[in-house]
């Protein structure tokens, strides 16, 4: 008996110091390896160092365990059988570290890691090889090796389970200390010396994927949003605000910038780049505390450059489970289970309490003085699962819905999805805008009783809409159609006026310099870009140049990128594959009634066309990422860099207020092979 406990306890140890090993192995990787490769930082925190050798030594332990109770059964314990079972072991972490290797650059949630048989055959095929080559090299140094499996050999077992279990011990507790000690590699700063000193707050909101009219202030038939409601209610509310983009990252970008994305050149393959001056960086040269909390786990990472400027930006890089998601047992074991038996999503993904309490933590500790507070709320994304009791506010949506929707092509299915799951899809995305909306409420409700709360300006967005097969597409960042561009806008607190609501169409992108305006005044001369020139008595209330959204064809999937113009009336869509589209919106809200092959209105598409062709060729440069311009089919528009930036902010241009601060744009150029460029696209999260 003492014997087979012996040889027991030699495969746990063993394994639970080969998984020590590979453990580092595995966390050196993730830490100094993004996983997606035009990361401007690593999306792992020094956490990794922790989590991946202890997971491990886990999992590899638990092998050992298996093995050790083989070896230990039967009668006969020759050291061959031991030796045998000593290369499975090895073939074990052969194939763990040849399968982590392989997902370092993919992306962490990976809901279909076993939809096809290459999937499951990927590990086995390196559990062979690894085995193969662990018996080869038993076999020519049998003489060696042999003696160290025979039953009479002493092994130093107490020795190393003393030594694993002090390891274990040490890696435990400083998991513990990262828990307890939350936001540690966060630097805060405090107001700069250049004091600003009854300056406003300013807390912009942005909420991935929300659709403007699903919100009860703008009509909806259900009562989704009563907190934003009433927060629009005593302030100013624009009824027709239009993203630079239907998907994330160039939206953002265009918020955080005022550029259109041709300009700021933020795509699939290409992050934000650092040469732009972003809000959270005019800001905080400017006095503020500035600080940013991000719940879109892909396109919000600080990696697509979106914490530039900022002093604190806390992503999920920063939390525990993200860093489990990046190792292997995280994508391939965590991940499966938890998707199969408790809800079809990312096990990692922060709600909107979670990200509430660490803006509650950073209020009650922020420096002094006026702050930048930016949220990027990702609840209403898909696969719109709310938390109870929000999961049957206005019906129920089943992880069977879900899954079958994500199996028929989840953007473009093939064909129309049956009525009751596309409702069953509307009814959770209104379940999750509704929980959305509690927590802003609680948030706003929290800002309002601080002390500094009479000083502060709160703005609501989006950073697009989304599809609901409207147009023959689910989800977003297929077409610019107005479900995936029309979203809210709500500007709220002091010195705003209440009950307000424009109707005319405003970019969104005039965010960036709205919040400059609002917060600094005189200092920069941002006026005449300011969406504040609304509500402002003293300003003209003219006709505003019509708003222009792009998208890529990398982005869209479609190999047509296009461009959109809204004007007071009409709305014109451009594909770089001929494609048009032409609505009289403010009739047809839902745009169900093409108007571009009738003859009579054949006049105004010309009109609108020449007017796109001329503010995008007059947008000022330098241009970076010219392929959002494919949809004008001009290459001498698409091949020139635009008119330079100047310093004469009064130039009306689009991104003509970066003027101010001189950028130096330095292009990066990001070569991707055919595979990286395929995987990219089939990424579930924009």
């Amino acid at each position: 008996m003492r014997l087979r406990a012996r040889l027991a306890a030699r495969f746990v140890i063993s394994g639970a110091l080969l998984g020590l090993l590979v453990g580092l192995w595995e966390g050196r990787l993730l830490y100094c390896v993004p996983s997606v490769k035009q990361f401007l930082v690593v999306d792992s925190t020094y956490v990794i160092w922790l989590l991946a050798p202890l997971i491990d030594m886990v999992w590899f332990g638990a092998i050992g365990a298996g093995l050790g109770l083989i070896a230990a059964t039967g009668e006969n314990h020759r050291a061959r059988k031991g030796i045998f079972l000593a290369a499975v072991l090895m073939a074990c972490a052969g194939a763990h570290i040849g399968w982590a290797a392989h997902f370092v650059h993919t992306h962490s949630v990976n809901f279909q890691i076993y939809h096809r048989f290459r999937d499951i055959l990927f590990p086995l095929i390196r559990f062979g090889a690894g085995l193969a080559g662990a018996l080869l090299v038993a076999y020519f140094l049998r003489r060696q090796i042999s003696p160290w499996f025979g039953s009479d050999r002493r092994w130093p077992l107490r020795a190393l389970a003393k030594a694993l279990a002090i390891v274990l011990v040490i890696l435990t507790s400083g998991l513990i200390y990262y828990l307890w000690a939350p936001n540690l590699e966060s630097t805060r700063v405090r107001a700069n010396e250049r004091q600003a000193e009854g300056r406003p707050n300013i807390v912009l909101i942005t909420m991935d994927t929300v659709r403007a009219d699903h919100l009860s202030a703008y009509g909806y038939r259900r009562d989704t949003t009563p907190n934003l409601a009433r927060i629009a209610e005593h302030g100013v509310l624009f009824e027709n605000a239009i993203s630079a983009s239907s998907w994330t990252l160039p939206s953002l970008s265009s918020i955080y910038t005022g550029l259109l994305p041709h300009q700021s050149g933020a795509d699939v393959f290409r992050p934000l780049n650092p040469g732009w001056k972003t809000i959270a960086g005019v800001l905080s040269e400017h006095g503020y505390a500035t600080a940013g909390f991000n719940a879109n786990y892909y396109y919000g990472e600080s990696g697509w450059g979106l914490g530039n400027g900022f002093g604190t930006y806390d992503d999920d890089r920063t939390t525990l489970l993200y860093n489990l998601s990046r190792t292997l047992v995280g994508r391939a074991a965590v991940q499966p289970v938890y998707q199969n038996i408790d809800r079809y999503d990312a096990f990692f993904r922060r709600n909107a309490a979670d990200l509430n309490q660490d803006v509650f933590d950073w209020l009650r500790d922020k420096p002094s003085g006026p702050y930048y507070l930016y949220i990027n709320y990702f609840d209403v994304h898909s696969p719109y699962l709310a938390p109870a009791p929000y999961s049957h506010r206005f019906g129920r949506l089943s992880n069977t819905v879900v899954r079958r929707w994500s199996s028929k092509g989840g953007f473009r299915p093939k064909h129309p999805l049956p009525a009751a799951d596309r409702a069953a899809l509307i009814d959770g995305y209104d379940n999750s805008l509704c929980y959305l909306d509690a927590q802003i409420g609680r948030l706003v409700r929290l800002l309002e009783s601080t002390a500094d709360g009479k000083n502060t300006i709160i703005m609501i967005t989006a950073d697009h809409g989304e599809a609901f097969g409207e147009h023959g597409a689910y989800q977003h960042g297929n077409d610019l159609h107005r479900e995936e561009i029309h979203v809210p806008l709500i500007v709220y607190g002091k010195g705003v006026p209440s009950g307000k609501r424009i109707a005319m169409p405003v970019a969104v992108r005039r965010l960036f310099a709205t919040v400059i305006d609002l917060a600094l005044g005189n200092q920069v001369p941002f006026r005449p870009y300011s969406l504040a020139n609304y509500w402002r008595q003293d300003a003209p209330q003219k006709e505003t140049e019509p708003v222009l959204s792009e998208l890529s064809a990398s982005s869209s999937g479609s190999h047509a990128g296009e461009i959109s113009l809204v004007s007071a009336r009409w709305h014109y869509i451009v594909k770089a594959n001929g494609e048009q589209y032409l609505y009289n919106w403010a009739g047809d809200v839902d745009e169900k009634d093409n108007l571009i092959s009738l003859l009579q209105y054949q006049p105004v598409v010309r009109r609108l066309r020449e007017r796109l062709r001329r503010i995008e060729a007059n947008s000022a440069g330098p241009w970076i990422g010219t392929e959002y311009l494919s949809a004008l089919g001009s290459s001498k528009l698409t091949a020139n860099e635009g008119p330079s930036i100047t310093s004469n902010v009064t130039d009306e241009r689009i991104g003509a207020a970066q003027a101010y601060f001189h950028p130096v744009i330095k292009a990066s150029d990001f070569d991707l092979n055919h595979s990286e460029k395929d995987l990219l696209k089939t990424l579930p999260y924009q």
